[in-house]
């Protein structure tokens, strides 16, 4: 696993997001969000737009509690 995932995993698990989470916000399935993250796909700029989707739920979520 690359240490980008480890760390995107993480800051998700403590945040309580999930494969859904990401797949809504970036409009693909969480299948495929679960192939990057698996290393089964390896899409260009994936760990740019994986941890923008995740900072921005999370601030989404701090917004609404």
């Amino acid at each position: 696993m690359e240490n980008w995932i480890a760390e995107v995993r993480g800051r998700m698990y403590v945040n309580k997001v999930t494969n859904l989470d990401i797949a809504e916000h970036l409009g693909v399935t969480p299948q495929y969000v679960s192939y990057i993250f698996n290393g089964k796909r390896t899409p260009k700029d994936a760990e740019e737009k994986i941890k923008t989707a995740v900072n921005e739920i999370i601030d989404q979520k701090k917004v609404t509690e």
